[in-house]
């Protein structure tokens, strides 16, 4: 039975207690994946920019949501096979997800929902709704075997919720896992959010566990950048809501109306007044309603209810933003086309994982694949 090992802190890269060059060791093949709880794709973006994927399925209960992922696939990343389901997680079968593939995986990743974990909800935990997805994501994984796993949530599934937490990684062991975990701050990779996320990656082999390392931060505050740029770290400082933002033309401004899913809500006169009180950065004690920081970091996006979901304003327009204003903050294409009303895409990529730091975990994933030349496949 193997050894869960439960930590933030990143693993040596050892091999039987032997230096492995992870930065030299070959792939011999792209990697397949199964993506649970997909919704608007993030995550198979952060992936397939990685170049080393040879096949995706997506998988998501809401049929608006996975067709985002299905309409963009084929024209951003025609290389990658991709199919998909709609199905609740409960009735996902392991057969049904490895014929679409056409192989084991070596790699299921997924997000499950967070709803009743995260601090801004009603934190039911396991006893809500959603709460329970997450040993669903465990279930698939049992019935797939893939090589590893990649799974995110809030980080207040390790803190309020450190039980259930604990549960589940001891129920990835129980399945035959050695997994390390870490909460990543998405700033840190290259996107102008607040957004912190816990990353559980397991491994079926444990040589490939203790190599494993998660990804070292790209970007740092410019506050202390010029300090630690004279360290020799490489990194750059923090992008910001401005520079994400910056040359998207206003609603009903020439070419504004070229932009994909860049649609407003209409306010009332009144409710626009109120909006001209909130300063950048800050959030009103009447409404709630937050204004996003121009030269900042924008707080969590938060995804509400789909049918009442509320976008935070525009950093200078007295407005709320767009979906493409708001997809821009977490790195999706400007080509990415939403799927659904407004409100389903506010949620689609408030719930999503910004592009820049899946793909950083990602990253590290497949090249600690690499070290075995003989990734296994049934």
């Amino acid at each position: 039975m193997p050894i869960t090992a439960i930590n933030k802190t990143k693993n040596p890269d050892l091999v039987n207690g032997s230096s492995v060059d992870l930065a030299n060791a070959p792939l011999q093949r792209k990697v397949c994946i199964v993506s649970l709880f997909s919704g608007a794709g993030g995550l198979e973006i952060a992936a397939c920019k990685t170049g080393k994927v040879e096949a995706i399925v997506s998988t998501d209960s809401n049929a608006t949501f996975l067709s985002t992922v299905d309409k963009n696939m084929p024209t951003h990343f025609p290389r990658v096979r991709h199919a998909s389901i709609v199905a609740d997680a409960k009735e996902l079968k392991g057969a049904t997800l490895r014929k679409l593939l056409g192989s084991t995986p070596d790699i299921v990743m997924g997000g499950p929902p967070c709803d009743d974990y995260t601090q801004f909800g009603k934190r039911r935990g396991h006893d809500g709704e959603k709460g329970p997805l997450i040993f669903q994501f465990l279930r698939v994984v049992d019935e797939l075997k893939p090589a590893c796993f990649i799974f995110e949530n809030v980080p207040n599934l390790a803190r309020q919720f450190k039980d259930v937490f604990h549960v589940f990684v001891k129920r990835s062991q129980e399945i035959g896992y050695f997994t390390q975990w870490s909460i990543l701050k998405a700033c840190e990779y290259g996107a102008p959010t607040l957004r912190t996320r816990i990353f559980v990656i397991g491994w079926r082999d444990e040589r490939l566990n203790a190599a494993f390392r998660f990804p070292d931060a790209t970007h740092a505050n410019p506050e202390t950048f010029p300090f630690l740029s004279t360290l020799g770290a490489p990194l750059k400082p923090f992008i910001f809501v401005s520079d994400v933002l910056d040359g998207l033309p206003d609603l009903g401004m020439p070419n504004s109306e070229t932009l994909l899913n860049h649609e407003g809500r209409k306010h009332r006169p009144e409710t626009i007044e109120h909006f001209k009180m909130i300063p950048p950065g800050k959030k009103s004690v009447k409404s709630f309603r937050y204004r996003a920081p121009w030269r900042g970091l924008i707080q969590s996006l938060t995804a509400g209810r789909d049918d009442s979901t509320k976008a935070y304003l525009h950093p200078i327009h007295h407005r709320e933003m767009t979906v493409r204003e708001y997809s821009r903050l977490h790195i999706f294409p400007n080509s990415w086309n939403f799927s659904g009303t407004v409100n389903n895409g506010v949620k689609q990529v408030a719930n999503s994982v910004p592009v820049p730091l899946g793909q950083a975990v990602i990253e590290e994933t497949i090249k600690t694949l690499s070290i075995d030349q003989s990734i296994p496949r049934s």
